[in-house]
């Protein structure tokens, strides 16, 4: 058996885990970007070790926040506006 044909024996094996690891790939990476920002959301503020009922506290408390920053920005905006524009 020479060299040449030991190689090709391989060939097959090394294709058929390259195109399991390809598909693998395509997989972790079929992720949508809403669904990789809500996962980045919850590893960085640790929400996935919390409760069901704790997450979901501690997300109305980030709207809650969310919300007193939106409604004052436009307030303030609304005011500047007034001032300055017209």
């Amino acid at each position: 058996m020479s060299k040449s044909t030991s190689f090709s024996s391989l060939l097959p094996i090394c294709h058929s885990s390259y195109i399991r690891e390809q598909k693998l790939r395509f997989d972790s990476m079929s992720m949508n970007w809403v669904q990789r920002k809500i996962y980045l959301y919850n590893v960085t503020f640790g929400l996935y070790m919390l409760d069901p009922w704790e997450r979901y506290l501690f997300n109305a408390l980030v709207i809650v926040l969310m919300w007193f920053i939106f409604y004052n920005g436009y307030q303030n905006l609304n005011e500047i506006c007034k001032r300055y524009v017209w």
